[in-house]
Parts: structure tokens; sequence; C-alpha cells
């Protein structure tokens, strides 16, 4: 009986497959990151916070980002909800009425939250991403590829993409001020915040 070549690599694959039967997938890593729980970061009370953009300013300068269409002593842009983008990596949102007490309005801080176990960067297979044990999540955008994926992951729509950038593109998102805080600095948003409303520790 004759044995074509397509039956023969058939059954070689299926002996090699029913000896793999059983073992579970793993991923690139099987080592399992937990964090760094002794870590900093950045907290936000907003029974203090008066929505005057200052620390939106402290973040712009210190990043040398550029400047907004609208200067920061408009709060006008308060009347729309607004995210942050590749220009914007700390921006507030304005809530009327939420108390339902008549007591004014209540203000929310949109920037990175430094996750504990940052989705961004376990969805980054080439490593652009990664935790600090100073608690920031930082991006290196010389190895990124741009495949995004770390946009989708996050829950909080963080990163964002310079899509105006077309040779050199880069995922962009709050470090927390990583340089400053590495030289002993407390990030830009904290330290021009006037109502002690950010805390870094």
């Amino acid at each position: 009986m004759s044995i074509s070549r397509r039956r023969f690599l058939g059954w070689l694959g299926a002996a090699g497959l029913s000896t793999t039967v059983g073992n579970t997938a793993k991923a690139a890593s099987n080592k399992h990151f937990t964090g760094y729980p002794e870590s900093n970061g950045v907290l936000f009370d907003n029974t203090r916070c008066i929505g005057c953009r200052k620390c939106e300013e402290g973040c712009n300068k210190v990043n040398e980002l550029p400047q907004p269409d609208r200067p920061f002593s408009d709060l006008s842009v308060l009347d729309t909800k607004r995210r942050t983008t590749a220009k914007k990596y700390t921006i507030f949102n304005r809530y009327d009425n939420i108390r339902g007490n008549g007591n004014g309005p209540m203000y929310c801080k949109v920037q990175s939250n430094h996750c504990l176990e940052p989705a961004c960067a376990s969805a980054c297979f080439v490593r652009a991403f990664s935790k600090t044990e100073t608690g920031a999540v930082i991006y290196d955008a010389s190895v990124c590829v741009g495949c995004r994926y770390c946009m989708i992951a996050c829950p909080f729509e963080i990163p964002t993409y310079e899509y105006d950038s077309a040779f050199s593109p880069r995922v962009m998102k709050c470090t927390m001020c990583y340089p400053r805080i590495s030289r002993g600095l407390i990030p830009g948003c904290v330290e021009a915040c006037p109502r002690e409303a950010l805390t870094y520790g």
C-alpha cells in the first residue's frame, strides 16, 4: 500500500498533537505580576477641587505640551465633557447638581490611574509600557510598533495616539511626571493645585 506525502504529514501532525493535548497554553511569560504594593500614586480629593484648571496648566507646563486653543483661565471648556488627548494628559470635567442638594458642581479628574496591574502594559507585546517601582506607568516610544492594543485594553480610555504625526506617531498619556519624581520632585499637577486637592505619596 502506498501512502501519499499529504497523508503522511497529516498522520505526523496528529501524532504530535496527541502528545501536546492536556498541556495548558501559556502566555509569553508565565510570571504573574502583582505590581509594586509600596509604590506611590496621586490621590484626588474632589471635595477640595474648585475646577480652576491649574493642574491642567501645571501638567502642560512641565511636560512641555502645546498650548490649548483656549487659555486655562477659560472655564467655559467645562461646559462639555472632555477626555485626555495626545496633547492633554490631565483634564477635569464638571458635573452639575450631582450631589442633589444644591451645593454646587462636582469636579472629576481624568488622567492615567497608574494602575497597580496596568492593562495597557499587559496588552503590550513589545513592552513599550512598563510599571515602575515609583508607581508610574511609563512608555518607551523606541520599541512601540503602533498597534494601539494599549488603547483597547485600558478600561479608562487613557492612552491616546498621535494621529497627526505621520512619520513617528506615539501613544501618549500621563507618566506621573516620572522624570520629576525620579529627581525627588512631585508631579506638576500636584504642585500646581492651590487647594491641595491632589496629593502625591
